[in-house]
């Protein structure tokens, strides 16, 4: 049985909608949850692959491979990772910032750009689960990503809000990859065919999203909180889904700049899945 670990946010949604049609409850099951939830699940061996944070590809290279070709990513404005700031946030210096513990690779994300963005030392990140209301009554500084961020970014209206993708862009010039499907290599061993399946399933999915973004997006659960259409638009023209040659460019240098901030003990070259090989 091919455990298949999947992350319960829109960004997500149209990936899964279509492969949870086609594929067989005989050789796979999907399990939900959040990145942190599911990254855990991964590194224990409980789920054989998963859309994990890009991070953690890093911190377990020994032990996983990259299923090629697919990612989470951005090329620009992201509009679901998002510092919500009550002052510009150049006068974050010795501030303490409420973040997500939802996912590792946007708070290292945000780390990089204070240092080489903002030109920020001298700062602290604390976990949070707040409502963002709350937390920003505690905090000039909170971290969102994923549906809480879409959420909060379409009633606040006070103070500053800067879009991650858009400001990793202005640093690079570059993508930038939020998640990556992850293998464990070990836990996978022998599931070549589920794996080869999945694999046609997703990039099946992968290509029609652009065109059946707003038939997806009527049916989608997140239709319920969000507009048909911008969730489409979100979809078609916010989140990347193919981890080409320029993504690959943005993940090395996330890695590289992991390294130098002290994020990650050295910058980690990227392992690909060979299915010839499970």
């Amino acid at each position: 049985m091919l455990r298949i670990g999947r992350i319960d946010y829109a960004n997500c949604t149209p990936i899964f909608m279509q492969i949870e049609k086609q594929i067989s409850k005989e050789t796979s099951s999907i399990v939900h949850g959040v990145p942190a939830e599911l990254n855990a699940s991964l590194a224990r061996g409980e789920i054989d692959i998963c859309i994990s944070s890009s991070i953690e590809f890093t911190r377990h290279a020994s032990e996983y491979a990259i299923m090629p070709g697919y990612c989470i990513g951005s090329d620009g404005p992201v509009k679901s990772v998002l510092l919500f700031t009550t002052r510009p946030v150049e006068e974050m210096e010795g501030e303490d910032m409420l973040v997500t513990s939802e996912s590792a690779t946007s708070v290292v994300l945000l780390q990089i750009l204070m240092n080489k963005r903002w030109g920020l030392k001298n700062f602290t990140l604390t976990a949070s689960s707040l409502p963002w209301q709350d937390a920003l009554q505690r905090s000039p500084a909170l971290l969102l990503i994923g549906d809480r961020a879409l959420q909060a970014a379409s009633h606040k209206t006070d103070g500053y809000c800067y879009d991650l993708g858009q400001e990793w862009k202005i640093l690079t010039g570059l993508p930038f990859v939020y998640a990556l499907w992850l293998v464990n290599r070990k836990s996978a061993s022998g599931k070549k065919k589920a794996l080869s399946h999945f694999r046609q399933l997703l990039e099946e999915a992968t290509d029609t999203i652009a065109t059946r973004a707003e038939q997806l997006a009527e049916n989608a659960p997140e239709s319920e909180w969000i507009e048909v259409k911008q969730l489409a638009d979100y979809w078609r023209n916010c989140i990347t889904y193919r981890l080409d040659a320029a993504h690959l460019s943005g993940l090395a240098k996330f890695y590289q700049f992991a390294a130098e901030i002290g994020m990650i003990k050295s910058a980690t070259q990227p392992f690909f899945l060979d299915l010839k090989f499970l």
